[in-house]
């Protein structure tokens, strides 16, 4: 009795349970129907390594614990597996780490040494988007004990299966109300409410910071961060792409490009996928106006390889194709790059050591879209400007049609699930804006212990000063500083108050004090550090605010003291007298400041703090 009481719990919660995943994608567009080759991989039902995504018919995935068991299973079972911890999260669960080699030694070193390829993948930097965690299982499971072994005469492969493991056990079939499955699905951030792909660059996290470690002691041949997308709709399931020529990693972006991807696209074809490049609509309510692929920040996955020289991929898995499709998908996609990389990942190699040699002069740190001038016509009253797009794709869409809302009174696009096949425009912003010259290097003080170790972690290589000594540097003075939040009411962006100014650069013969660094930019990782250090990055240390305490003024002066000093300098210096008028005719709002009058004379005194606004870090040209 008391089992049939059990039995019967548990078929009403399970019921309970798909009544409330049915609600939650009740407004979810149509879907394709979908089968490939590719499910050929799927275990059977008394198959003793059936994984839980398998077992459920994909509807669910396991939790961390049981995901950790079944890959500590499955290295205990196969030589060709190995597992380790990269690191703890912030709630201290172990990151762990897959490491798949027919080598005899996987040490970190051996592996780094090996002449064979390495490929480091990671999946669950976005606890939601979990495919990859899943499609490793498979992919592992078919290395230890199926045809995927001979993969491993010719390349090593280390894999990440969740790298947000605190995000991941915040699971509810709630979290991603776009994305079809599973049903419990991790959360996007970390537990620091902090988004691991945005943190690049900064290294606020512990999970971040664990894989620049890995990347750092293996220095891997190609890094993939495998995703799941928002928003649109369209025929392609698995999307992936990496940055572009017009990046700082040219050669890399070619071998990418020429090589590995029709290579990897025919594969997934082949398995009855529909791959295609990432997707970012240029109008995100009609698809015929084009796509645009960006050359963005290093904050994020692949624009941080790009920058260091690392072959990075993203992949973007499409939310609204079931998950089933998704991570076999995923699984042959991984398979793919592992096989063109055993084949050829030697001449990988050499584009990586091209691009590490690269010493260019301007680093760009802006890009749009290139314009033109389109000729007036009767109609007109001045030219207009129009973007020129760089190729053009044959995309393959879904029909939609524009909706309007009685509740907003707003516009929305509704997608029908039909497939549409047209010609578009790609763009990309391939036109640099805004540049940065090489220095010879930067001098960081030693008080500024936080950037240095944050340095030391990217692998970005420095000399120490073992005694404190004077040195004639370039230095910013930070002029119309802004913070955030602005007139807008902006929030805190992860976890940082940004800043930006207008450097204004000075000479000085500056003290720096022992332990001070020397930051070279003749290394491979030159480019990455000219980014973090100087102030005009969207993505240096000074933008993302960890020099606030140089916006402080510490000293002042009375009145009683500064008012006769005024008259004194406006008799001695008649061109003062002639600037300051100047100021007060075109200034409204100084001219009604009194404040503000005294203080300008008060900067323009021995008495002044000379460090005020000053940037600490010094540049050597």
């Amino acid at each position: 009795m008391t089992i049939k009481l059990i039995n019967s719990f548990a078929f009403a919660i399970a019921c309970f349970t798909a009544v409330q995943q049915a609600l939650a994608q009740a407004e979810l567009p149509p879907m394709l129907p979908w089968s490939g080759k590719s499910e050929e991989v799927v275990a059977g039902a008394n198959d003793r390594w059936i994984t839980r995504a398998e077992l459920t018919d994909f509807k669910t995935t396991p939790d961390y614990e049981e995901t950790m068991r079944w890959y500590k299973k499955l290295a205990d079972a196969s030589p060709l597996i190995s597992m380790t911890s990269i690191g703890k999260s912030s709630e201290g669960r172990e990151i762990y780490m897959l490491l798949a080699s027919s080598e005899k030694n996987t040490s970190t070193e051996a592996l780094r040494k090996s002449d064979k390829p390495l490929l480091l993948a990671q999946a669950g930097i976005h606890a939601g988007e979990i495919d990859g965690k899943d499609a490793g299982m498979l992919l592992l499971r078919n290395i230890a004990f199926g045809k995927d072994k001979v993969l491993l005469d010719k390349v090593n492969f280390l894999f990440i299966p969740i790298l947000n493991v605190d995000g991941h056990e915040r699971a509810s079939i709630w979290n991603r109300p776009n994305q079809r499955g599973p049903e419990n699905m991790g959360y996007r951030t970390n537990a620091q409410n902090l988004n691991l792909n945005r943190d690049y660059t900064k290294l606020d996290t512990k999970e971040i910071r664990a894989v620049v470690e890995v990347i750092n002691k293996y220095d891997p041949d190609l890094y993939m961060d495998i995703h799941v997308t928002d928003g649109a709709d369209y025929q392609y399931d698995i999307t992936y792409g990496n940055i572009g020529k017009e990046g700082y990693s040219p050669a890399i972006s070619d071998w990418l490009e020429k090589i590995l991807t029709p290579t990897v696209n025919r594969g997934l074809s082949e398995m009855g996928h529909i791959p295609g490049p990432l997707v970012n609509a240029f109008d995100d309510r009609d698809f015929s106006k084009g796509m645009i692929g960006f050359t963005g920040s290093p904050r994020f996955s692949h624009h941080y390889g790009n920058l260091r020289h690392l072959p990075a991929i993203l992949v973007e898995n499409h939310s609204l194709k079931p998950y089933r499709q998704r991570v076999l998908g995923t699984c042959v996609l991984l398979r793919n790059i592992l096989a063109i990389m055993g084949e050829k990942g030697h001449s990988l190699q050499a584009a990586i050591d091209s691009d590490r040699m690269r010493r260019e002069e301007s680093i760009p740190v802006a890009w749009k879209v290139p314009e033109r001038e389109e000729p007036m016509n009767a109609k007109q009253e001045k030219s207009t400007k129009m973007y020129i797009p760089d190729d053009s794709i044959d995309f393959k869409g879904i029909a939609s049609r524009t909706v309007h809302s009685n509740v907003t009174g707003a516009d929305y696009v509704e997608w029908l699930g039909k497939p549409v096949n047209q010609r578009i425009a790609v763009y990309k912003t391939t036109q640099v804006v805004s540049t940065l010259s090489r220095p010879t290097g930067y001098w960081v003080p030693v008080q500024c212990s936080d950037v240095i170790e944050r340095l030391k972690i990217h692998g970005i290589r420095m000399t120490s000063l073992k005694e404190g000594r004077e040195i004639n540097v370039e230095m910013y003075r930070m002029r119309d500083a802004k913070f955030q939040p602005d007139e807008s009411g902006s929030l805190p962006f992860e976890g940082h108050w940004q800043v930006k100014a207008a450097p204004v650069a000075e000479k000085h013969k500056h003290f720096f004090p022992a332990g001070s660094v020397f930051v070279s930019c003749d290394q491979p990782l030159g480019d990455l550090a000219i980014i973090l250090l100087e102030p005009k990055s969207s993505d240096s240390f000074f933008s993302w605010g960890f020099f606030p305490n140089i916006f402080q003024r510490t000293e002042y002066i009375e009145a009683y003291v500064m008012e006769p000093l005024i008259d004194k300098m406006l008799r001695e210096n008649p061109a003062l007298k002639t600037e300051f008028d100047q100021k007060k005719a075109n200034d409204a709002a100084f001219s009604k400041s009194p404040y503000a009058m005294m203080n300008w004379f008060y900067e323009r005194t021995p008495y002044y703090d000379s460090r005020h606004l000053l940037y600490p870090v010094g540049i050597q040209r």
